[in-house]
Order: structure tokens, then C-alpha cells, then sequence
């Protein structure tokens, strides 16, 4: 199905368009605040859900976590998927609805947001999300390339100037599940991960199980910018899957490299957890397991994490003292108390371009 493009004001990059957005919504909700109408709806953020819930592909419905004004054109009032004249204009009025939450009264925007899980297109309408699910050609062909493919999963490099529809409409989706990224419609120095199920099963092939992105010009080198599991998949350990896997491209650059910085608290606990595991892995079995002491430079230098990330994790560990004396012992008695989580293997990476 020939999907709209994606355009500037559709996606809210001009500030008299967002702005107007918040205030026409101001209007029809309650509860709404002066903060809606700043600057950053420049980027699609609101204090609060504004989209109820999403349905994920035909069998997946699950609520959202954080508001986005970036779905709603300001001037057509349509969303991603092409209107083939089956949408009703006063749907967002119909499906608006009051509910209770921990801040009171809440307004949403829209009760159900239709998200193809193949491509991410959406719509509001749930007739024109079923003829483009059975049309979507990322159904039958997944985009980007393929660098990793084990028995269990396989991850694409999809470019963001290449596949710059996808990209966008991935971002878009990726923000109703993360506060603290904005990007979204500069896509085009973005690498992006995705990560699949290797499968003959037509229910789950082609299917983004989550990614993370790179931004090809980050000054810092960071090995990754952005990461999610999408709220189906979660519990997993996928997000440690791809964690890894970012490492692991860093390495064979050999680079010393680390997430993007803030992370999120959620994003802090996975990285710690494989931090913490690579470190005692190291000096337990790996190439550090025969040193009666170590320097940060040492555990660096072997594991490609950034010195200050290592401090980082000595000290959730607590087996770093004073003038940095790390307690290799503390270290290597850690890991022998906590399960092995480590899920890349070399043979199954596929590199060359």
C-alpha cells in the first residue's frame, strides 16, 4: 500500500505548527499545563500520555509510556498510513476519552494508536491498518543488511539515509517508550540495529523484536546512541544481546567506546549488569584470569570499556578502594554467583559490506 510521505510539518519540526498543536489540544482537554506550549514541543514531548494505547501488528495491544504530539498533523489531522477515504474525520473526537490517573483527570489525544509492526507506519484508523498490514512489503523482505545471523537471531544494519521512511517512523514509535531521545527526523548519520528472530515461522519472520542506533559522527565515538526492546519482547535479555553486540563492532574497529551518556535509569541497569559481567569474565577466564593485580588501563585495554564506565561499575561492585586499588578477588567471586549472560558469538558474525 503506497504509504504519505513524511514531511517537516507532519512531523512537527516548525514551531508555529507544534505550537498550534498543543494549544488546539489545551483546548479540548483538561488538566493541561503551560508547559505544553514550550519549546519542547519542538521535539514531540509532553509531560504527560497523550496516546492511550498501541496496537502492535493484528494480535499485540499494550498501553504507552510517555506522550508524543509528533504523531498528530496539525493541518489534515491524518496519520502515516495513506487515508483511503474509510476514515471518519471526527475518529480523534470519538476515541478521546476521559480517564483517572495518578495526576487526575487525563484527556488522551487518542484512545489506540494502529502501529505496523513490520515498518512501522501508523494510522488512527483501524480499517486502513489492516489493508496496509496485508500489503506491507516489509512483510516479505526486511530492510538493511544482514551482520549477525546465530540459530536464534539475526541483526540488520539499516541505514538511516537509505531507508529514511522507516527510520523516521521507527523513531517515532521508539519515543512513546523512551523520555530522554528527541531525534527523529534528521535520521540520515544514523546506523540502525535491528534485531530479528532467526525463523521459518511466518507468525514472528520479519518481525523487530527491538534495536539500538549508532550515530555515525559522534565525536566521543560512542557505540551507541539510542536502544530498545519493544514492550512484547522484553525480559529477555535481548537488550544485553545487543549491548554486547555494540561492543563487539567497537572491537573490531579496535576502539575504546560506550553508550551515549545520559542513560536512562533503565538503560543504566543493563549496562552495568553486562559491564559487571564482561569485567569479572575477564580476569576470571578471560585474558586478565592469570594477573595478581590489574590496572583500569589494563581492563580497558581487553574489554573496550571506556575507564570511566569501569570506575563506574567497581564501584556498584564495591571492589574498588582508594587510589583506585581494584579487589580482584571480590571480582572474580562475583561472577561465580551470578549466571553467565553473554550471547554473541564470533562465528555468526557477517561484516564484511
Amino acid at each position: 500500500m503506497e504509504s504519505r510521505r513524511v514531511s517537516k510539518k507532519r512531523l512537527g519540526l516548525h514551531e508555529k505548527t507544534s505550537k498550534n498543536v498543543a494549544k488546539r489540544r489545551k483546548g479540548k482537554g483538561k488538566g493541561k499545563d503551560d508547559s505544553n506550549t514550550s519549546d519542547e514541543n519542538l521535539y514531540g514531548i509532553l509531560n504527560e500520555r497523550n496516546i492511550k494505547d498501541v496496537q502492535f501488528g493484528m494480535d499485540k495491544r499494550f498501553l504507552t509510556w510517555y506522550g508524543s504530539n509528533v504523531y498528530f498533523d496539525n493541518e489534515t489531522e491524518q496519520l502515516g498510513i495513506k487515508d483511503n477515504g474509510n476514515s471518519n474525520t471526527d475518529s480523534k473526537d470519538k476515541q478521546s476519552t476521559d480517564v483517572h490517573s495518578l495526576t487526575g483527570k487525563t484527556r488522551f489525544w487518542l484512545d489506540t494508536l494502529f502501529v505496523c509492526e513490520y515498518c512501522f507506519k501508523y494510522s488512527e484508523n483501524e480499517e486502513n491498518f489492516r489493508l496496509h498490514a496485508e500489503r506491507c512489503r516489509h512483510k516479505h523482505s526486511a530492510p538493511g543488511r544482514i551482520k549477525y545471523k546465530s540459530p536464534q537471531y539475526t541483526i540488520r544494519r539499516v541505514r538511516g539515509y537509505k531507508h529514511t521512511l522507516f527510520c523516521q517512523c521507527l523513531c517515532l514509535f521508539t519515543k512513546l517508550f523512551l523520555d530522554n531521545k528527541s531525534m527523529y527526523f534528521k535520521v540520515n548519520h544514523y546506523d540502525f540495529y535491528i534485531l530479528y528472530e532467526t525463523t521459518t515461522d511466518l507468525s514472528m519472520k520479519n518481525k523487530p523484536l527491538g534495536f539500538f542506533s549508532k550515530d555515525l559522527v559522534s565525536y566521543d565515538q560512542n557505540n551507541l546512541a539510542c536502544i530498545l526492546i519493544f514492550p512484547p519482547y522484553q525480559r529477555r535479555r535481548l537488550g544485553s544481546l545487543l549491548i554486547e553486540f555494540s561492543y563487539k563492532l567497537s572491537k573490531l574497529d579496535d576502539i575504546i567506546s560506550g553508550p551515549e551518556l545520559p542513560l536512562s535509569p533503565f538503560g543504566l541497569i543493563g549496562y552495568l549488569k553486562y559491564w559487571s559481567q564482561i569485567i569479572s569474565w575477564e580476569l576470571t577466564e578471560g585474558e586478565l584470569c592469570d594477573f595478581d593485580s590489574v590496572t583500569l588501563e589494563d581492563i580497558s585495554k581487553v574489554t573496550g570499556l571506556r575507564i570511566n564506565d569501569i570506575i563506574m561499575t567497581l564501584k556498584h561492585l564495591e571492589c574498588i578502594g582508594e587510589e583506585n586499588r581494584i579487589y580482584l578477588d571480590k571480582l572474580r567471586r562475583w561472577l561465580k554467583t551470578h549466571e553467565r549472560t553473554f550471547m554473541i558469538e564470533d562465528q555468526y558474525l557477517l561484516l564484511d559490506d
